[in-house]
């Protein structure tokens, strides 16, 4: 199982020694400390080394397309459903919404600046951030927007294009047209448009540059910093990059709704919630029944609730059903304690297999606190919702075209190649047109 900052001690972990009673079983985890799974795997499956099954989670991700290229070479155990993993469904409530904007409040009211709605208006705010010292230091230290390399939920050029095309990373960027077909986004000049509007962004330093090339890790320390560096960010939860054990500075940042660009262009990207991968049972196992009788016990909802929300009685408990709950249904979970991505010793944080019913991931009653992270992102998908497509592409990701769009936005947009060069963007549209064709 991969390393998590967020367990404290496996030994005396609750819900590792809770599996441990119900089954019977003794289980020894080994710690990986790398996040590149498939690299992991590949040198596991040439070793000896003496491995039941592999968890995955903290960034440690498989796909399901990995899963069958190692099914179809013979290093997996077939479930009797006739999948080759175990899911995990139940990291997060099942929201829609793929990406949110995040700015600084405290940063807004110090300056005496309004909430963005309009691309224009938010880039005057940036600016407002970059020259007038919102953190009131002194220093020339400010960061008006920051985004990773990552994944795309943590690039604000993502949310951006939504201000100009609907933009959708997940299906190619293809989008629904207005006669019902599916159309690439990138054929259209309004998205030339958008990374032409972000390009300008990254070379008035109000996009932060080292966005293409910094961690997650890296820019949620950025975040997190005591210093109040920064202005805006993107991301899909507000606690993928803000620590839960810092609520002042949970506070501090507010959602916005997706912005209105030039020609009235207002999307958010909507993305339809499937279970990862969360283990795999390998062929040399020399324990395979014992290991399919755990991860089956994993998967049942007495302990993906434990591993969603801890020890029942005392981190949460079921709700009488008298209340709302924070996504605006009938109320099943009370949480005592919010102990997600905290550092714990109660579950693991996502790791490993689980399947929490739906009603109980979109049945939690606030805890009264402003600082919950699931509060915060209920209320922010709940304001996106709205700007949703009516209906969305299907064309199945494509890892391949997506480097090659991703690496030419960048590209684009850092400066390296000239988005006002009709032969530099005729060429990427063919590149990307040549590339679907072949597939």
């Amino acid at each position: 199982m991969p390393y998590s900052d967020h367990i404290t001690d496996l030994e005396s972990n609750y819900y590792l020694n809770w599996l441990e009673e119900k089954t019977g079983y003794r289980l020894e985890p080994v710690i990986i400390r790398q996040k590149d799974a498939p690299a992991y795997l590949d040198r596991l499956f040439s070793s000896d080394v003496d491995t039941d099954m592999v968890f995955f989670g903290e960034g440690f991700t498989i796909t399901v397309n990995d899963v069958d290229r190692y099914a179809s070479e013979g290093h997996l155990v077939k479930r009797e459903n006739g999948d080759f993993y175990y899911p995990n469904y139940g990291n997060r409530a099942a929201s829609d919404c793929g990406q949110v904007f995040w700015i600084n409040e405290e940063w807004l009211r110090r300056l005496e600046l309004k909430l963005p709605e309009t691309v224009g208006e938010l880039r005057d705010v940036l600016a407002a951030f970059k020259n007038l010292d919102p953190n009131g230091n002194g220093i020339h230290d400010e960061i008006p927007l920051i985004g990773s390399a990552d994944i795309f939920y943590l690039n604000p050029v993502e949310f951006l294009l939504n201000s100009f095309i609907y933009n959708d990373p997940l299906h190619n960027r293809k989008y629904i047209d207005e006669n019902g077909r599916e159309t690439s986004a990138v054929g259209q000049e309004a998205f030339r448009e958008g990374l032409a509007f972000c390009s300008d962004m990254v070379r008035e330093g109000l996009l932060d540059e080292k966005s293409f090339s910094t961690s997650k890790s890296a820019m949620s320390e950025l975040v997190n910093s005591p210093a109040d560096l920064v202005g805006a960010f993107t991301t899909r939860s507000i606690s993928d990059v803000l620590y839960q054990g810092n609520p002042e500075i949970m506070a501090s940042y507010i959602h916005i709704p997706p912005l209105s660009g030039p020609e009235g262009e207002r999307n958010a990207l909507y993305t339809e919630p499937v279970p990862e991968v969360g283990a795999v049972i390998l062929k040399k196992s020399r324990h395979p029944e014992e290991a399919a009788i755990l991860l089956d016990t994993m998967l049942t909802t007495e302990a993906s609730l434990i591993a969603r929300y801890g020890e029942q009685g005392v981190d949460w408990d079921y709700s009488e059903g008298l209340d709302v709950s924070i996504y605006g249904t009938k109320s099943t979970i009370v949480t005592k304690t919010y102990i997600w991505d905290t550092p714990q010793n109660k579950h693991l944080n996502g790791i490993g297999a689980m399947m929490v019913p739906d009603d109980d991931l979109k049945g939690v009653t606030w805890n009264g606190l402003n600082s919950d992270a699931e509060y915060i992102d209920a209320r922010a998908g709940m304001s996106y919702e709205s700007f949703f497509p009516k209906e969305s592409a299907t064309e199945e990701y494509d890892p391949s075209l997506a480097e090659l769009m991703n690496h030419t936005i960048t590209d684009f947009v850092t400066g390296k190649r000239d988005i006002a060069d009709d032969r530099e963007w005729n060429d990427f549209q063919k590149a990307v047109e040549e590339m679907r064709e072949n597939e």
